[in-house]
């Protein structure tokens, strides 16, 4: 996530022209089922960050998303609460799922390896080997990348999504 200067402010504010702008315009889900679009995910997550001196980043305790007062309704208020929390909730999820979905392939895949370097000289045999490490590698190449050198951004991702998703949110017209 690279921060956007300008989108957020420190206070835990941020400002949409649009109410089109916090939602996916390919989902037709209703408001509160609807995925946010990429850069009002981005906007909102940086939102949540206060920046004082020397820079350590401390995240905000609650989020106030500012919407033009025309497209504000109390329904459309709880939807767009609704979907933020849902959406960055899932999101925290995600990062979890990539790491146990490496480990669920790859470990019955070197299972089946193993195995399968015990009965050498069989051509059957050693394709089927040849396979499952051809399946292995190109199965984890990515998140095995993200978990050796993104790790600790991947953790400290989830960390704040999970934040987003249970805090406090206030939709306010501007």
């Amino acid at each position: 996530m690279a921060y956007e200067q300008g989108s957020a402010d420190a206070s835990g504010t941020v400002s949409f022209k649009a109410v089109s702008q916090i939602f996916d315009g390919d989902d037709p889900s209703p408001e509160e089922n609807r995925d946010l679009s990429d850069r009002a995910e981005d906007r909102i997550s940086h939102a949540v960050f206060k920046f004082p001196k020397r820079f350590r980043a401390d995240l905000c305790q609650e989020l106030t998303i500012k919407v033009p007062a025309a497209e504000l309704t109390p329904e459309r208020s709880k939807a767009i609460v609704s979907a933020v929390h849902t959406h960055f909730a899932f999101r925290a999820g995600e990062c979890a799922d990539k790491t146990r979905l490496t480990v669920a392939v790859c470990v019955p895949s070197f299972i089946g390896i193993g195995i399968c370097s015990q009965f050498k000289g069989d051509p059957l045999v050693e394709v089927l080997e040849n396979v499952l490490v051809i399946f292995c590698w190109v199965t984890i190449w990515q998140p095995f990348q993200s978990l050796v050198f993104d790790r600790w951004t991947q953790k400290t991702t989830a960390a704040i999504y999970r934040k987003i998703a249970g805090m406090p949110i206030h939709v306010v017209p501007v």
